[in-house]
Protein backbone atom coordinates (compact mmCIF):
# COMPACT_ATOMS: atom_id res chain seq x y z
CA UNK A 1 0.00 0.00 0.00
CA UNK A 2 1.49 3.34 -1.05
CA UNK A 3 1.74 6.13 1.52
CA UNK A 4 0.48 9.73 1.17
CA UNK A 5 1.11 12.97 3.05
CA UNK A 6 -1.32 15.92 2.69
CA UNK A 7 -0.06 19.49 3.22
CA UNK A 8 -2.66 22.29 3.24
CA UNK A 9 -3.06 25.23 5.63
CA UNK A 10 -6.88 25.20 5.51
CA UNK A 11 -8.26 22.47 7.78
CA UNK A 12 -11.53 22.30 5.84
CA UNK A 13 -9.66 21.67 2.58
CA UNK A 14 -7.56 18.91 4.23
CA UNK A 15 -10.74 17.38 5.61
CA UNK A 16 -12.34 17.53 2.16
CA UNK A 17 -9.37 15.83 0.52
CA UNK A 18 -9.43 13.01 3.08
CA UNK A 19 -13.19 12.59 2.72
CA UNK A 20 -13.52 12.66 -1.07
CA UNK A 21 -11.18 9.70 -1.72
CA UNK A 22 -11.64 6.04 -0.74
CA UNK A 23 -7.94 5.62 -0.02
CA UNK A 24 -7.84 1.94 0.88
CA UNK A 25 -9.73 0.89 -2.23
CA UNK A 26 -7.13 2.74 -4.30
CA UNK A 27 -4.28 0.99 -2.49
CA UNK A 28 -3.24 4.20 -0.70
CA UNK A 29 -3.02 5.24 2.93
CA UNK A 30 -2.66 8.75 4.40
CA UNK A 31 0.23 8.56 6.87
CA UNK A 32 0.31 12.21 7.86
CA UNK A 33 -0.99 15.76 7.49
CA UNK A 34 0.57 19.18 7.97
CA UNK A 35 -0.64 22.79 7.87
CA UNK A 36 2.56 24.30 6.47
CA UNK A 37 5.72 23.32 4.62
CA UNK A 38 8.03 23.29 7.64
CA UNK A 39 5.76 21.01 9.65
CA UNK A 40 5.49 18.71 6.63
CA UNK A 41 9.26 18.69 6.09
CA UNK A 42 9.88 17.62 9.71
CA UNK A 43 7.48 14.73 9.25
CA UNK A 44 8.70 13.68 5.79
CA UNK A 45 12.33 13.51 6.91
CA UNK A 46 11.26 10.96 9.51
CA UNK A 47 8.90 9.00 7.27
CA UNK A 48 9.11 9.83 3.56
CA UNK A 49 5.83 9.06 1.77
CA UNK A 50 5.46 7.68 -1.72
CA UNK A 51 3.18 10.57 -2.70
CA UNK A 52 3.16 14.17 -1.46
CA UNK A 53 0.04 16.33 -1.98
CA UNK A 54 0.76 19.98 -1.22
CA UNK A 55 -0.77 23.42 -1.50
CA UNK A 56 1.33 26.24 -2.98
CA UNK A 57 0.56 29.22 -0.73
CA UNK A 58 1.07 28.41 2.98
CA UNK A 59 2.51 30.19 6.04
CA UNK A 60 6.02 29.59 7.49
CA UNK A 61 7.19 27.59 4.46
CA UNK A 62 5.21 27.59 1.23
CA UNK A 63 4.79 24.72 -1.22
CA UNK A 64 7.69 25.85 -3.42
CA UNK A 65 10.09 25.81 -0.48
CA UNK A 66 8.82 22.42 0.68
CA UNK A 67 9.20 20.82 -2.75
CA UNK A 68 12.68 22.30 -3.14
CA UNK A 69 13.80 20.83 0.21
CA UNK A 70 12.16 17.45 -0.44
CA UNK A 71 13.93 17.13 -3.77
CA UNK A 72 17.31 17.42 -2.01
CA UNK A 73 16.86 14.04 -0.29
CA UNK A 74 14.04 12.41 -2.25
CA UNK A 75 14.39 13.07 -6.00
CA UNK A 76 11.89 10.37 -6.95
CA UNK A 77 8.97 11.15 -4.62
CA UNK A 78 5.75 11.77 -6.56
CA UNK A 79 4.30 15.22 -5.90
CA UNK A 80 0.81 16.59 -6.63
CA UNK A 81 0.30 20.31 -6.16
CA UNK A 82 -2.95 22.11 -5.40
CA UNK A 83 -3.40 25.75 -6.27
CA UNK A 84 -5.86 28.52 -6.94
CA UNK A 85 -6.15 29.73 -10.52
CA UNK A 86 -4.53 33.07 -9.67
CA UNK A 87 -1.47 31.27 -8.28
CA UNK A 88 -0.53 29.62 -11.58
CA UNK A 89 2.77 31.53 -11.76
CA UNK A 90 3.81 29.85 -8.52
CA UNK A 91 2.65 26.53 -9.87
CA UNK A 92 4.85 26.91 -12.95
CA UNK A 93 7.83 27.42 -10.66
CA UNK A 94 6.95 24.25 -8.77
CA UNK A 95 6.62 22.24 -11.97
CA UNK A 96 10.34 22.63 -12.72
CA UNK A 97 11.05 20.54 -9.62
CA UNK A 98 9.44 17.54 -11.28
CA UNK A 99 5.86 17.77 -10.03
CA UNK A 100 3.71 14.90 -11.29
CA UNK A 101 0.26 16.52 -11.33
CA UNK A 102 -1.21 20.02 -10.97
CA UNK A 103 -4.83 20.52 -9.84
CA UNK A 104 -6.88 23.73 -9.55
CA UNK A 105 -8.79 23.74 -6.23
CA UNK A 106 -11.89 25.44 -7.56
CA UNK A 107 -12.19 22.93 -10.43
CA UNK A 108 -11.18 19.86 -8.44
CA UNK A 109 -13.79 17.10 -8.42
CA UNK A 110 -13.40 13.71 -6.69
CA UNK A 111 -13.19 11.93 -10.04
CA UNK A 112 -10.41 14.26 -11.27
CA UNK A 113 -8.50 13.79 -8.03
CA UNK A 114 -8.85 10.00 -8.21
CA UNK A 115 -7.60 9.95 -11.80
CA UNK A 116 -4.56 12.06 -10.89
CA UNK A 117 -3.77 9.77 -7.96
CA UNK A 118 -4.21 6.62 -10.03
CA UNK A 119 -1.88 8.02 -12.71
CA UNK A 120 0.80 8.69 -10.11
CA UNK A 121 0.23 5.32 -8.43
CA UNK A 122 0.61 3.46 -11.73
CA UNK A 123 3.86 5.28 -12.52
CA UNK A 124 5.22 4.32 -9.09
CA UNK A 125 4.29 0.68 -9.52
CA UNK A 126 5.82 0.56 -13.00
CA UNK A 127 9.08 2.13 -11.82
CA UNK A 128 9.42 0.13 -8.60
CA UNK A 129 11.48 -3.07 -8.76
CA UNK A 130 10.62 -5.92 -6.45
CA UNK A 131 12.81 -4.44 -3.74
CA UNK A 132 13.97 -6.73 -0.99
CA UNK A 133 12.80 -5.00 2.18
CA UNK A 134 13.73 -8.04 4.20
CA UNK A 135 17.26 -6.85 4.90
CA UNK A 136 18.56 -6.82 8.45
CA UNK A 137 16.14 -4.92 10.68
CA UNK A 138 18.96 -3.82 12.93
CA UNK A 139 20.65 -2.16 9.95
CA UNK A 140 17.41 -0.43 8.98
CA UNK A 141 15.83 1.28 12.01
CA UNK A 142 13.27 3.08 9.85
CA UNK A 143 12.19 -0.23 8.34
CA UNK A 144 11.96 -1.73 11.81
CA UNK A 145 9.73 1.10 13.02
CA UNK A 146 7.58 0.82 9.90
CA UNK A 147 7.15 -2.91 10.48
CA UNK A 148 6.17 -2.29 14.10
CA UNK A 149 3.59 0.25 12.94
CA UNK A 150 2.21 -2.17 10.35
CA UNK A 151 2.07 -4.82 13.04
CA UNK A 152 -0.01 -2.77 15.50
CA UNK A 153 -2.24 -1.39 12.74
CA UNK A 154 -2.71 -4.67 10.87
CA UNK A 155 -2.12 -2.76 7.62
CA UNK A 156 -0.87 -4.00 4.27
CA UNK A 157 -2.37 -5.60 1.19
CA UNK A 158 -2.65 -8.94 2.94
CA UNK A 159 -3.38 -9.52 6.59
CA UNK A 160 -0.13 -9.10 8.49
CA UNK A 161 1.56 -12.40 9.32
CA UNK A 162 2.19 -11.67 13.00
CA UNK A 163 4.55 -14.58 13.62
CA UNK A 164 6.68 -13.79 10.57
CA UNK A 165 6.84 -10.09 11.51
CA UNK A 166 7.88 -10.85 15.08
CA UNK A 167 10.53 -13.20 13.80
CA UNK A 168 11.94 -10.60 11.39
CA UNK A 169 12.11 -8.09 14.26
CA UNK A 170 14.00 -10.54 16.46
CA UNK A 171 11.36 -10.34 19.17
CA UNK A 172 10.35 -14.01 19.44
CA UNK A 173 12.18 -14.38 22.73
CA UNK A 174 10.76 -11.21 24.26
CA UNK A 175 9.10 -11.79 27.61
CA UNK A 176 5.36 -11.47 28.01
CA UNK A 177 3.09 -9.96 29.29
CA UNK A 178 3.55 -7.00 27.00
CA UNK A 179 2.08 -3.51 27.50
CA UNK A 180 1.56 -0.85 24.83
CA UNK A 181 2.09 2.78 25.83
CA UNK A 182 0.83 5.62 23.61
CA UNK A 183 2.50 8.96 24.39
CA UNK A 184 0.54 12.02 23.31
CA UNK A 185 2.09 15.45 23.69
CA UNK A 186 0.13 18.67 23.98
CA UNK A 187 -1.08 19.73 20.54
CA UNK A 188 1.36 21.95 18.64
CA UNK A 189 3.50 22.41 21.75
CA UNK A 190 6.62 21.30 19.86
CA UNK A 191 7.57 20.33 16.35
CA UNK A 192 7.21 16.65 15.47
CA UNK A 193 10.94 15.96 15.24
CA UNK A 194 11.85 17.86 18.42
CA UNK A 195 9.08 16.18 20.42
CA UNK A 196 10.07 12.70 19.25
CA UNK A 197 13.71 13.37 20.13
CA UNK A 198 12.79 14.41 23.68
CA UNK A 199 10.57 11.36 24.16
CA UNK A 200 13.26 8.97 22.88
CA UNK A 201 15.72 10.58 25.29
CA UNK A 202 13.29 10.22 28.20
CA UNK A 203 12.61 6.56 27.39
CA UNK A 204 16.33 5.85 27.19
CA UNK A 205 16.94 7.57 30.52
CA UNK A 206 13.96 6.20 32.44
CA UNK A 207 13.13 2.81 30.89
CA UNK A 208 16.61 1.66 29.94
CA UNK A 209 18.85 3.22 32.56
CA UNK A 210 16.61 3.54 35.62
CA UNK A 211 14.24 0.57 35.29
CA UNK A 212 16.38 -1.65 33.04
CA UNK A 213 13.25 -2.32 31.02
CA UNK A 214 13.22 -3.90 27.58
CA UNK A 215 11.20 -1.92 25.05
CA UNK A 216 10.68 -0.95 21.42
CA UNK A 217 9.61 2.56 20.36
CA UNK A 218 8.12 3.81 17.09
CA UNK A 219 6.07 6.82 15.88
CA UNK A 220 2.58 6.46 14.49
CA UNK A 221 1.25 8.17 11.37
CA UNK A 222 0.50 11.37 13.28
CA UNK A 223 3.98 11.54 14.75
CA UNK A 224 3.00 10.45 18.27
CA UNK A 225 5.20 7.86 19.96
CA UNK A 226 4.29 4.31 20.90
CA UNK A 227 6.18 1.94 23.18
CA UNK A 228 6.10 -1.84 23.46
CA UNK A 229 7.10 -2.45 27.09
CA UNK A 230 8.16 -6.03 27.79
CA UNK A 231 7.90 -7.82 31.09
CA UNK A 232 10.95 -7.67 33.34
CA UNK A 233 11.89 -7.76 36.99
CA UNK A 234 10.77 -4.13 37.40
CA UNK A 235 7.81 -4.11 35.00
CA UNK A 236 5.96 -7.29 35.78
CA UNK A 237 2.52 -5.98 36.69
CA UNK A 238 0.23 -3.04 35.88
CA UNK A 239 1.17 -1.17 39.05
CA UNK A 240 4.83 -1.21 38.02
CA UNK A 241 3.94 -0.15 34.46
CA UNK A 242 1.98 2.83 35.81
CA UNK A 243 4.97 3.82 37.94
CA UNK A 244 7.32 3.61 34.95
CA UNK A 245 4.95 5.65 32.76
CA UNK A 246 4.60 8.29 35.47
CA UNK A 247 8.39 8.53 35.73
CA UNK A 248 8.57 9.18 31.97
CA UNK A 249 5.98 11.96 32.27
CA UNK A 250 7.82 13.54 35.19
CA UNK A 251 11.15 13.40 33.35
CA UNK A 252 9.69 15.04 30.24
CA UNK A 253 8.07 17.80 32.28
CA UNK A 254 11.09 18.48 34.51
CA UNK A 255 13.76 18.21 31.82
CA UNK A 256 12.02 19.66 28.76
CA UNK A 257 8.91 21.41 30.18
CA UNK A 258 6.96 19.02 27.93
CA UNK A 259 3.49 18.06 29.12
CA UNK A 260 2.37 14.65 27.85
CA UNK A 261 -0.30 12.05 28.47
CA UNK A 262 0.37 8.31 28.38
CA UNK A 263 -2.33 5.77 27.56
CA UNK A 264 -1.56 2.24 28.76
CA UNK A 265 -3.11 -0.94 27.40
CA UNK A 266 -4.00 -4.06 29.30
CA UNK A 267 -1.21 -6.61 29.45
CA UNK A 268 -1.28 -9.16 26.63
CA UNK A 269 0.07 -12.71 26.60
CA UNK A 270 -0.04 -13.32 22.83
CA UNK A 271 1.42 -11.37 19.93
CA UNK A 272 -1.87 -11.72 18.06
CA UNK A 273 -3.43 -9.34 20.62
CA UNK A 274 -0.96 -6.56 19.83
CA UNK A 275 -3.23 -4.60 17.48
CA UNK A 276 -6.04 -4.58 20.04
CA UNK A 277 -3.62 -3.49 22.78
CA UNK A 278 -2.45 -0.56 20.65
CA UNK A 279 -6.05 0.54 20.11
CA UNK A 280 -6.59 0.37 23.87
CA UNK A 281 -3.56 2.58 24.55
CA UNK A 282 -4.62 5.19 21.97
CA UNK A 283 -8.20 5.22 23.28
CA UNK A 284 -6.99 5.62 26.87
CA UNK A 285 -4.75 8.56 25.89
CA UNK A 286 -7.70 10.32 24.23
CA UNK A 287 -9.56 10.14 27.53
CA UNK A 288 -7.43 13.13 28.62
CA UNK A 289 -10.18 15.20 27.01
CA UNK A 290 -12.38 14.41 30.01
CA UNK A 291 -9.90 14.14 32.91
CA UNK A 292 -7.07 16.45 31.85
CA UNK A 293 -3.55 16.20 30.43
CA UNK A 294 -0.32 15.16 32.10
CA UNK A 295 -1.63 11.84 33.44
CA UNK A 296 -1.11 8.13 33.03
CA UNK A 297 -4.43 6.67 31.89
CA UNK A 298 -4.75 2.91 32.09
CA UNK A 299 -7.31 1.20 29.88
CA UNK A 300 -9.81 -0.77 31.94
CA UNK A 301 -8.87 1.07 35.15
CA UNK A 302 -8.86 4.85 34.63
CA UNK A 303 -10.81 4.54 31.41
CA UNK A 304 -13.53 1.89 31.33
CA UNK A 305 -15.45 1.65 28.03
CA UNK A 306 -19.23 1.57 28.29
CA UNK A 307 -20.60 -1.51 26.56
CA UNK A 308 -23.71 -1.23 24.38
CA UNK A 309 -24.29 2.38 25.29
CA UNK A 310 -27.88 3.27 24.38
CA UNK A 311 -28.13 7.06 24.31
CA UNK A 312 -29.65 9.62 22.01
CA UNK A 313 -27.46 11.44 19.54
CA UNK A 314 -26.49 14.94 20.55
CA UNK A 315 -28.03 17.35 18.06
CA UNK A 316 -27.02 20.95 17.56
CA UNK A 317 -29.69 23.25 16.10
CA UNK A 318 -28.12 25.59 13.56
CA UNK A 319 -31.29 27.67 13.24
CA UNK A 320 -31.60 28.05 17.00
CA UNK A 321 -28.01 29.25 17.38
CA UNK A 322 -28.40 31.63 14.44
CA UNK A 323 -31.59 33.14 15.85
CA UNK A 324 -30.00 33.69 19.29
CA UNK A 325 -26.91 35.29 17.76
CA UNK A 326 -28.96 37.65 15.59
CA UNK A 327 -31.21 38.50 18.51
CA UNK A 328 -28.12 39.29 20.64
CA UNK A 329 -29.26 36.74 23.23
CA UNK A 330 -25.88 36.16 24.87
CA UNK A 331 -27.17 34.57 28.06
CA UNK A 332 -29.56 32.22 26.28
CA UNK A 333 -26.80 31.20 23.85
CA UNK A 334 -24.39 30.59 26.71
CA UNK A 335 -26.91 28.33 28.46
CA UNK A 336 -27.54 26.40 25.23
CA UNK A 337 -23.83 25.84 24.58
CA UNK A 338 -23.23 24.79 28.19
CA UNK A 339 -26.03 22.22 27.90
CA UNK A 340 -24.40 20.79 24.76
CA UNK A 341 -21.04 20.42 26.48
CA UNK A 342 -22.65 18.95 29.60
CA UNK A 343 -24.17 16.22 27.40
CA UNK A 344 -20.79 15.65 25.76
CA UNK A 345 -19.06 15.45 29.12
CA UNK A 346 -21.56 12.88 30.38
CA UNK A 347 -21.19 10.80 27.21
CA UNK A 348 -17.38 10.78 27.43
CA UNK A 349 -17.23 10.05 23.72
CA UNK A 350 -14.06 11.54 22.19
CA UNK A 351 -15.23 11.23 18.58
CA UNK A 352 -18.57 12.87 19.37
CA UNK A 353 -16.77 15.86 20.93
CA UNK A 354 -14.72 16.25 17.77
CA UNK A 355 -17.81 16.08 15.54
CA UNK A 356 -19.83 18.60 17.59
CA UNK A 357 -16.83 20.94 17.83
CA UNK A 358 -16.47 20.90 14.05
CA UNK A 359 -20.20 21.65 13.63
CA UNK A 360 -19.98 24.59 16.02
CA UNK A 361 -16.86 25.89 14.33
CA UNK A 362 -18.54 25.83 10.91
CA UNK A 363 -21.52 27.74 12.35
CA UNK A 364 -19.19 30.29 13.91
CA UNK A 365 -17.24 30.97 10.72
CA UNK A 366 -20.44 31.06 8.64
CA UNK A 367 -21.94 33.71 10.92
CA UNK A 368 -18.79 35.80 10.70
CA UNK A 369 -18.98 35.55 6.92
CA UNK A 370 -22.51 36.95 7.12
CA UNK A 371 -21.43 40.11 8.94
CA UNK A 372 -18.14 40.80 7.20
CA UNK A 373 -17.57 41.85 3.61
CA UNK A 374 -13.78 41.41 3.84
CA UNK A 375 -13.16 37.84 2.71
CA UNK A 376 -9.43 38.12 3.44
CA UNK A 377 -10.24 38.87 7.08
CA UNK A 378 -12.60 35.89 7.17
CA UNK A 379 -9.94 33.55 5.78
CA UNK A 380 -7.49 34.80 8.40
CA UNK A 381 -10.08 34.35 11.14
CA UNK A 382 -10.86 30.79 10.01
CA UNK A 383 -7.19 29.85 10.15
CA UNK A 384 -6.86 31.49 13.57
CA UNK A 385 -9.88 29.55 14.86
CA UNK A 386 -8.63 26.22 13.52
CA UNK A 387 -5.18 26.78 15.01
CA UNK A 388 -6.62 27.72 18.40
CA UNK A 389 -9.05 24.79 18.47
CA UNK A 390 -6.30 22.33 17.55
CA UNK A 391 -4.42 23.29 20.74
CA UNK A 392 -7.30 22.51 23.09
CA UNK A 393 -6.74 19.39 25.19
CA UNK A 394 -9.87 18.99 27.31
CA UNK A 395 -13.61 19.34 26.92
CA UNK A 396 -13.60 22.13 29.52
CA UNK A 397 -11.12 24.09 27.42
CA UNK A 398 -13.27 23.52 24.34
CA UNK A 399 -16.39 24.73 26.14
CA UNK A 400 -14.65 27.87 27.42
CA UNK A 401 -13.25 28.57 23.95
CA UNK A 402 -16.62 28.30 22.18
CA UNK A 403 -18.39 30.39 24.84
CA UNK A 404 -15.83 33.15 24.38
CA UNK A 405 -15.81 32.91 20.56
CA UNK A 406 -19.60 33.15 20.27
CA UNK A 407 -19.71 35.99 22.81
CA UNK A 408 -17.13 37.92 20.76
CA UNK A 409 -19.30 37.39 17.68
CA UNK A 410 -22.44 38.67 19.43
CA UNK A 411 -20.60 41.72 20.78
CA UNK A 412 -19.30 42.46 17.29
CA UNK A 413 -22.84 42.27 15.92
CA UNK A 414 -24.07 44.65 18.60
CA UNK A 415 -21.25 47.03 17.72
CA UNK A 416 -22.06 47.14 14.00
CA UNK A 417 -25.83 47.02 14.49
CA UNK A 418 -26.41 50.80 14.59
CA UNK A 419 -24.48 51.46 11.41
CA UNK A 420 -26.22 48.61 9.60
CA UNK A 421 -29.65 49.91 10.63
CA UNK A 422 -29.15 52.66 8.07
CA UNK A 423 -28.97 49.92 5.46
CA UNK A 424 -32.40 48.64 6.53
CA UNK A 425 -33.88 52.14 6.28
CA UNK A 426 -32.35 52.43 2.83
CA UNK A 427 -33.88 49.06 1.87
CA UNK A 428 -37.32 50.14 3.11
CA UNK A 429 -37.12 53.31 1.05
CA UNK A 430 -36.06 51.32 -1.99
CA UNK A 431 -39.05 48.98 -1.58
CA UNK A 432 -41.42 51.95 -1.31
CA UNK A 433 -40.11 53.29 -4.62
CA UNK A 434 -39.62 50.10 -6.63
CA UNK A 435 -42.20 47.68 -5.17
CA UNK A 436 -43.67 47.21 -8.66
CA UNK A 437 -40.40 45.78 -9.97
CA UNK A 438 -38.88 42.37 -9.30
CA UNK A 439 -37.03 42.57 -5.98
CA UNK A 440 -35.31 39.54 -4.50
CA UNK A 441 -33.60 39.08 -1.17
CA UNK A 442 -30.32 38.71 -3.05
CA UNK A 443 -30.75 41.94 -5.03
CA UNK A 444 -31.93 44.09 -2.10
CA UNK A 445 -29.14 42.87 0.22
CA UNK A 446 -26.60 43.59 -2.53
CA UNK A 447 -28.10 47.06 -2.95
CA UNK A 448 -27.42 47.94 0.70
CA UNK A 449 -24.04 46.11 0.76
CA UNK A 450 -24.96 43.48 3.34
CA UNK A 451 -24.77 39.69 3.07
CA UNK A 452 -28.07 37.98 2.26
CA UNK A 453 -28.39 36.02 5.52
CA UNK A 454 -27.33 38.93 7.69
CA UNK A 455 -29.69 41.33 5.90
CA UNK A 456 -32.63 38.92 6.27
CA UNK A 457 -32.09 38.55 10.02
CA UNK A 458 -31.39 42.24 10.60
CA UNK A 459 -34.44 43.28 8.57
CA UNK A 460 -36.74 41.09 10.66
CA UNK A 461 -35.20 42.35 13.89
CA UNK A 462 -35.59 45.98 12.86
CA UNK A 463 -38.97 45.80 11.10
CA UNK A 464 -40.70 43.03 13.04
CA UNK A 465 -41.44 41.13 9.84
CA UNK A 466 -39.42 39.38 7.18
CA UNK A 467 -38.30 41.10 4.00
CA UNK A 468 -40.80 39.09 1.91
CA UNK A 469 -43.65 39.80 4.35
CA UNK A 470 -42.84 43.51 4.23
CA UNK A 471 -42.59 43.61 0.43
CA UNK A 472 -45.85 41.70 0.04
CA UNK A 473 -47.65 43.93 2.53
CA UNK A 474 -46.49 47.08 0.71
CA UNK A 475 -47.66 45.64 -2.62
CA UNK A 476 -51.09 44.75 -1.20
CA UNK A 477 -51.45 48.23 0.33
CA UNK A 478 -50.74 49.76 -3.09
CA UNK A 479 -53.21 47.30 -4.68
CA UNK A 480 -55.93 48.31 -2.22
CA UNK A 481 -55.55 51.93 -3.30
CA UNK A 482 -55.75 50.97 -6.99
CA UNK A 483 -58.85 48.86 -6.40
CA UNK A 484 -60.84 52.04 -5.70
CA UNK A 485 -60.54 52.83 -9.45
CA UNK A 486 -61.66 50.99 -12.55
CA UNK A 487 -58.62 48.84 -13.30
CA UNK A 488 -59.08 45.07 -13.51
CA UNK A 489 -57.79 43.04 -10.57
CA UNK A 490 -55.36 41.11 -12.81
CA UNK A 491 -53.92 44.35 -14.16
CA UNK A 492 -53.56 45.75 -10.66
CA UNK A 493 -51.56 42.70 -9.58
CA UNK A 494 -49.23 43.26 -12.50
CA UNK A 495 -48.84 46.95 -11.61
CA UNK A 496 -47.80 46.20 -8.02
CA UNK A 497 -45.24 43.56 -9.01
CA UNK A 498 -47.30 40.34 -8.72
CA UNK A 499 -47.46 38.97 -12.25
CA UNK A 500 -49.69 35.91 -11.73
CA UNK A 501 -53.39 36.97 -11.32
CA UNK A 502 -54.30 33.82 -9.39
CA UNK A 503 -51.38 34.24 -7.03
CA UNK A 504 -52.27 37.92 -6.59
CA UNK A 505 -55.84 37.03 -5.58
CA UNK A 506 -54.58 34.35 -3.20
CA UNK A 507 -52.10 36.66 -1.49
CA UNK A 508 -54.59 39.53 -1.34
CA UNK A 509 -57.18 37.37 0.36
CA UNK A 510 -54.64 35.92 2.78
CA UNK A 511 -53.66 39.39 3.97
CA UNK A 512 -57.02 41.22 3.83
CA UNK A 513 -59.41 38.34 4.42
CA UNK A 514 -61.35 39.06 1.21
CA UNK A 515 -60.76 38.70 -2.52
CA UNK A 516 -59.83 41.76 -4.64
CA UNK A 517 -63.34 41.95 -6.10
CA UNK A 518 -64.98 41.69 -2.65
CA UNK A 519 -62.70 44.44 -1.38
CA UNK A 520 -63.64 46.68 -4.32
CA UNK A 521 -67.33 46.13 -3.72
CA UNK A 522 -66.98 46.97 -0.03
CA UNK A 523 -65.09 50.18 -0.69
CA UNK A 524 -67.78 51.27 -3.12
CA UNK A 525 -70.57 50.44 -0.70
CA UNK A 526 -72.00 47.71 -2.94
CA UNK A 527 -72.04 45.23 -0.07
Amino acid sequence: MLSVVIVEDEYIVRYGIRSMIEWEKMGLTVIGEASNGQEALDFIRQEPPDILITDIKMPIMDGIGLISEVRKFSPHMKILILSNLEDFQYAKEAIRYGVSEYLIKSDMMPRDFEQALMKVKESLEEASPNSEEKQSASAQPLWKEKLLLDLVEGSGKERIDVQSSIESLGLLDAKLPLYVLHIGKNALELGITEGQTYIRSALDRVLAAEYEASYEVFPDRLGEMNVLLFSSRKSQDLKAVREIAQSVLTYLLDRYAMLCTIGVSKGIMAWTDLQNAHEQAVTAAKYKMFIGSGKVIVYGVDYVPVENQQVENIKVSTSHIHSMVYAFQSKELQVYLEEIFEHLASRKDYDMVQIISLELLIMLTTLWSDVSSDQQDILHLKKQYFDQLAKLETIQQSKAWFLQAFEELVQHMIHVYNSDRNGILKAVQYIQMYYHQEISLQSISHHVHLSKNYFANLFKKEMGESFLEHLTRIRIEKAKALLTGELKAGDIGHLVGIQDPKYFSKVFKKITGVSPSEYRNRTRGDV
